[in-house]
């Protein structure tokens, strides 16, 4: 339980205190570390996690009042139009009675119900603190998932504009080259074609920048209009090799593998609880009460006692609760069976994503540069007169291309990166001082 404490702790801390360490001029470029320090600053559902943990604290409170001491003061005036005889007996004569009576209870066994409802709150604060800490993880993985594709949009944009800006140039040789009748008319007409393609391309490539620009600033938990501008200064992405990591290694510290084993362990607290009302009850009690009406003497008394409480049949109260308490255990444990079944999935596919992303990344460097040696070539061809302005069309066609599966390849190998460190349950807290894997891949291949 003390690891549990110290792991919220510093997880509220970062919570709190990341806001502290954030750029000082709001409209600075931000690094993904900048990002992420933000989100974890002021993302809605991190406070919401934060009030979630405060809530089970005072669960934990309200549970440790059950075995303490209760103390009640009662009062009572009551006019009566006539007297009962025992009344008169205890206030004499009149008609009015004033009754009042300090009163200290304080359970001494209830079958194990006492204690185990206190467990099972500090198990849900428990859960709490992991809620939390995987909320920490899944608001990191979304700010990296969004800072790549804003990345991944801005490199093909700056790919469409070098597409606008070659045809451009090719427009102008074939323009010069009709002029001195070196060239045909089909070749402008060609050339402006291509250059409104690509021109249509370039403002499609913008508008999903702005897209992307606003789904980041949601996921820092931002508005979506906030002005933002993002620099990419991490290392290179480490090697699948690098990062690949064991679900088995991971699973003692994964926040939801621990929510679940939690929930285990509730659903047993849920049996003692459920056999507990089948068990007796002793309380002590003790009172002291002043009882007088209009006419004096007033009559003060106290009294020390036990009580006991012997459940002898309740219609099946009891062994209802006790086999739906069972019920709830074996749900708990077959929930958490699935919970491995289905990080494991999400382990594979992070892999098999990263795998992927890694072999084409290999392929389309080396497609890039052939495709950018072929436009160099044809375009000196053409300005020379010994080729064509369809060739020269083609090999700028072939070149974005290359170059945009290239940055899909790249930036999908950051995103499955970041996704298997979340898989993994790899927490965040640190990405701003020092960086990790999924931080790291926001730089250069």
């Amino acid at each position: 339980m003390r690891k549990h404490l110290c792991i919220f702790t510093l997880a509220l801390l970062g919570v709190l205190g990341l806001a502290t360490v954030l750029p000082a001029q709001s409209n600075a470029p931000l690094s993904l570390q900048d990002c992420v320090k933000i989100a974890l600053g002021v993302h809605p559902e991190l406070q919401q996690a934060a009030q979630r943990v405060q809530e089970a604290q005072q669960t934990v409170s309200q549970a440790r009042s059950l075995k303490g001491p209760q103390v009640d003061f009662d009062t009572s005036w009551t006019e009566y139009q006539w007297l009962p005889p025992n009344k008169q007996k205890i206030i004499g004569a009149g008609t009015t009675d004033v009754y009042s009576e300090v009163a200290l209870r304080q359970l001494l066994y209830s079958g194990g119900r006492t204690q185990a409802l206190l467990d099972q709150a500090r198990l849900d604060l428990l859960a709490a603190h992991e809620e939390l800490r995987r909320t920490r993880q899944s608001v990191a993985f979304q700010v990296a998932h969004t800072f790549f594709l804003l990345r991944q949009a801005e490199e093909l944009l700056r790919a469409q504009q070098e597409a606008v800006n070659q045809v451009q140039a090719h427009l102008e040789i074939a323009r010069k080259r009709l002029a001195v009748g070196t060239a045909r008319e089909v070749d402008v007409l060609k050339a402006e074609v291509q250059l409104a393609d690509v021109q249509q391309a370039r403002i499609a490539a913008e508008n999903r920048v702005a897209v992307a620009r606003m789904t980041l600033n949601v996921a820092m938990g931002r508005p979506a209009d906030t002005a933002l501008q993002i620099v990419d200064n991490s290392r290179t992405a480490p090697s699948l090799g690098e990062v690949q990591g064991s679900l088995r290694e991971a699973l003692p510290s994964h926040p939801e593998w621990i929510q679940g084993e939690l929930a285990i362990r509730r659903a047993d607290a849920g049996l003692t609880v459920a056999r507990s009302l089948a068990r007796p009850n002793l309380a002590l009690q003790a009172a002291y009460n002043l009882e007088g009406g209009s006419v004096p003497p007033d009559v003060d008394n106290w009294n020390v006692g036990l009580r006991v409480s012997i459940p002898l049949w309740d219609s099946g109260n009891a062994a209802g609760a006790k086999g739906a308490a069972r019920a709830r255990i074996e749900q708990s444990r077959s929930a958490q069976e699935r919970l491995r079944q289905r990080l494991e999935l999400a382990v594979q596919e992070a892999q098999v994503a990263m795998r992927d992303a890694e072999e084409r990344m290999g392929v389309t460097a080396l497609s890039v540069d052939e495709a950018r040696r072929t436009l160099t070539v044809e375009q000196e061809r053409y300005r020379v007169g010994a080729g064509s302005s369809i060739e020269v069309i083609d090999a700028q066609v072939a070149l974005t291309q290359a170059e945009t599966n290239a940055i899909r390849a790249t930036y999908d190998y950051r995103i499955a990166l970041a996704q298997l460190e979340y898989a993994l349950g790899r927490d965040p807290a640190l990405i701003a001082e020092q960086g990790s894997p999924s931080g790291a891949a926001g730089g250069s291949q």
